[in-house]
């Protein structure tokens, strides 16, 4: 099979990763886990899907937390359909990611169909400014999840804005059953929880997501770790049974709950002091990273696998929050265009032939992340080098094949892809043109 053959199979084997955990628990699926919905408590129904939903029958009426990605919204209200009729009265949108609030519009109609009236949609004050920049970055952010989930969201942008907004703290009654939601900060500027204290339930859309906290994502904007952390504390005060979190299987039990939120709070504030401490010595971002280390108890802890979110990526993010994006190095604050830089290094070299052959040295040796470095300078500073666009490839299918979290697997695939692109390109060159 030839490499680029052999590429593309790796590609066509893609697969989405929710709800794709084969022979796989719910606490090993962490993340990922896509389950049957469940009465996590009486008439509190929790339903997993890309990201989850919670339904709560209050007397004759519905009260509603997040609204799912729009082309899995009708899954979730059909699960919903078959356990009661009643109308939703609130829908309550934890925070303005797709996957949470693309669907409010569904939710409407499901209502509007069935002759009951619109129901009231409530969320943080910063939710309709998130919107915004969901419109504002459509093209980045369609983008960006494909990089990161290897799939295309065919879907149409219908967000509904917050009929009821909030700045610290809002609470309502609906019949008997009381509903308090507090802004949360962290993960975005727009996220907030919910408690509800007749029932215990808990719901802290991702400020929880049994993956390590993505507060740190190497591909958007910007988020808070040491908000995220309070708000962390915060839930763990509480006197919560159930824990209903925004990706992942429901916790059961008010000490593992506490446990649960404490350890993550700790998680994050270990990071946030390291960085915090690093920048107050002068320490440049790689100095910062290069002496970062994680508590055994922390780094292997069953609830914060490295799946999504990254030590590493919260880290940068941390830095990045307080002291911009300069790198440190003076040559980079306008650096040289990456293809020049590339096409000096091969003439350093001799050409692509020698970084080549180091590439395949240092892979040999283990040294996985030197190599990549090596072949994308070759690619880059020889874009009709086969040889090298074969070697890039392989190395980063390679990395791919062999890496656990899901932002860093989805780059090395698209770094396939692109392989794969420039191998079919020079295909239709004839090999005398080269």
């Amino acid at each position: 099979m030839s490499t680029l053959d052999l590429l593309k199979k790796h590609l066509s084997n893609l697969s989405f990763a929710f709800g794709h955990h084969p022979g796989k628990g719910r606490e090993e699926a962490a993340y990922v886990y896509i389950g049957p919905p469940e009465e996590v408590a009486p008439g509190v129904f929790h339903f997993y899907s890309v990201a989850n939903s919670v339904t709560f029958i209050c007397g004759d009426r519905l009260m509603h937390v997040d609204c799912n990605l729009d082309f899995k919204a009708p899954e979730v209200i059909q699960e919903i359909r078959k356990r009661t009729l009643l109308p939703f009265d609130t829908l309550a949108i934890t925070h303005g990611h797709v996957d949470h609030c693309l669907g409010t519009y569904l939710y409407i109609r499901d209502n509007l169909n069935r002759g009951y009236g619109r129901p009231r949609v409530i969320g943080h004050r910063n939710l309709k400014d998130r919107i915004h920049k969901n419109q504002l970055l459509e093209g980045h952010r369609l983008a960006t999840d494909k990089r990161q989930f290897q799939i295309d969201f065919e879907q149409p942008d219908v967000f509904v804005y917050p009929d009821v907004e909030f700045q610290e703290r809002f609470e309502f009654r609906l019949g008997d059953q009381t509903f308090l939601l507090v802004f949360g900060h962290g993960h975005t500027e727009d996220s907030l929880w919910i408690y509800h204290p007749e029932r215990k339930v808990l719901v802290c859309g991702d400020l929880f997501q049994w993956t390590a906290p993505n507060v740190g994502n190497p591909f958007k904007m910007q988020r808070f770790a040491l908000e995220n952390a309070v708000a962390l504390e915060e839930m763990a005060g509480l006197d919560s049974e159930v824990l209903c979190p925004g990706h992942g299987p429901v916790i059961y039990g008010r000490e593992t709950i506490k446990t649960c939120l404490l350890t993550a709070a700790r998680y994050l504030r270990h990071i946030q002091d390291h960085v915090v401490a690093c920048l107050n010595k002068g320490m440049i971002l790689e100095e910062t990273i290069a002496g970062f280390t994680m508590p055994e108890d922390l780094i292997n802890s069953k609830w914060l696998p490295p799946m999504y979110g990254h030590p590493v990526f919260i880290a940068k993010g941390i830095y990045k929050r307080y002291a911009g994006y300069y790198s440190g190095h003076p040559a980079e604050l306008f650096p040289p265009r990456y293809a020049n830089l590339s096409k000096e290094v091969l003439n350093l070299a001799g050409g692509p032939s020698p970084l080549i052959q180091k590439a395949r040295s240092l892979h040999s040796r283990g040294e996985m992340e030197l190599a990549c470095q090596l072949a994308e300078w070759v690619v880059e500073g020889d874009p009709n080098c086969r040889e090298g666009w074969e070697l890039y490839g392989l190395l980063f299918k390679e990395r791919a094949d062999g890496e656990f979290n899901i932002q860093a697997r989805g780059c090395w695939n698209s770094a396939v892809r692109k392989a794969v692109a420039a191998l079919e390109r020079l295909e239709r060159i004839p090999k005398t043109s080269l």
